[in-house]
């Protein structure tokens, strides 16, 4: 498996003969918009936690699926519902490409090649509380799963310690945001245990800042988690446990 971290919360992950982008939001417009045209046009689907506009941004989205036009769209429900209507800046999304994957559904992908098939799973359900006077929006985090590879979870915009993440190989999870604190994400990776920890959610941050963010939550990890940051390219590989 190898993951590519595009800016904020997206990413690009190669795993089981398959290409998944996953919150193609507005922060990781100029990466998305970067990548090779090649590379664009083999993605199988775009996966989207929730509808918040720093995981989907409508005219980003439709530009990649001109490039990938067999790509499905998996997403949160309520967002969705969303991608079937046209919005100001981006047409609507074909209602035969979007999956709405609600918590405890999955979709699998068929094998390719010698490659066995993919499993994406949904879990949660929803977004953490950012206010009590701002009302909560769908979250589904995210769970990829196939023979032979590493198990991948996804959290969106959640530290909900779900089961699905507990000893997972690799969890892409946010290091820093406005509805969290740093205690609630030391003691959501002290709860699931993923083997590595791999931070999102951080172009929030200031470059000075989140080191903070990131040297706390590595510190502080459960032993046997190993919180890694990106490397200068933005990639990783994760080996099958």
């Amino acid at each position: 498996m190898k993951i590519r971290h595009l800016v904020h919360s997206c990413l690009l992950i190669d795993v089981a003969g398959r290409t998944v982008l996953v919150d193609p939001g507005g922060f990781s417009g100029e990466a998305v918009r970067g990548l090779e045209a090649d590379l664009l046009s083999r993605i199988d689907a775009v996966a989207i936690t929730h509808q918040h506009p720093d995981h989907v941004d409508r005219r980003l989205l439709a530009e990649v699926l001109s490039h990938a036009s067999e790509a499905i769209v998996i997403a949160e429900p309520a967002t969705a519902q969303q991608l079937a209507e046209p919005a100001e800046d981006a047409p609507a999304v074909e209602a035969e490409k979007v999956l709405a994957l609600s918590a405890g559904t999955a979709h699998e992908f068929g094998p390719v090649g010698d490659h066995a098939s993919l499993r994406v799973q949904a879990v949660g359900g929803d977004h953490a509380i950012i206010h009590p006077d701002i009302p909560r929006v769908g979250n589904t985090g995210l769970v990829l799963t196939a023979d032979g590879e590493p198990r991948l979870g996804i959290t969106g915009d959640s530290l909900e310690p779900v089961q699905e993440f507990h000893g997972i190989d690799a969890l892409a999870f946010a290091v820093v945001a406005p509805w969290s604190k740093m205690a609630e994400t030391i003691d959501f990776l002290r709860a699931v245990r993923p083997r590595l920890a791999l931070p999102v959610h951080d172009a929030v941050a200031s470059d000075v800042g989140r080191p903070i963010y990131l040297r706390q939550s590595s510190n502080l990890a459960p032993e046997g988690t190993e919180v890694r940051d990106w490397p200068e390219d933005g990639a990783v590989e994760v080996p099958a446990s």
